[in-house]
């Protein structure tokens, strides 16, 4: 599925965790540091929303909005990663290259805690 360059008008950053070792095997976010760094800015996306509904997190009910995001394609971006359009963060549930290897298409999840 290809996705015509003119339908990506939404710009978007790609984000993912910032992790340094931690000295016994795991990871921590850094002293003083944020906790998403910039990976890729300005990378247009076309934004489709799928569906939305309500989730009870921490005791708090959020709205939850579900949206397919296409870029073109890039490799290394997993659902370890997060976009942020404007100024909401969308967790990336699903990241699949389409089948012609020119666009990523994303499964995006927006109204959650990350």
């Amino acid at each position: 599925m290809v996705t015509p360059a003119s339908k990506r008008r939404e710009l978007v950053t790609i984000q993912q965790k910032n992790l340094v070792d931690n000295g016994k095997g795991g990871r921590r976010k850094p002293d003083g540091g944020a906790e998403w760094v910039d990976v890729a800015t300005g990378v247009y996306a076309e934004i489709i929303p799928l569906r939305g509904n309500e989730a009870l997190q921490n005791l708090v009910m959020r709205n939850v909005q579900f949206y397919r995001v296409t870029i073109n394609a890039r490799s290394g971006v997993t659902p370890d990663f997060r976009l942020m359009w404007g100024t909401t963060p969308m967790a990336i549930i699903t990241a699949t290259i389409s089948p012609d290897r020119r666009d990523l298409v994303m499964t995006c999840e927006a109204g959650v805690l990350m």
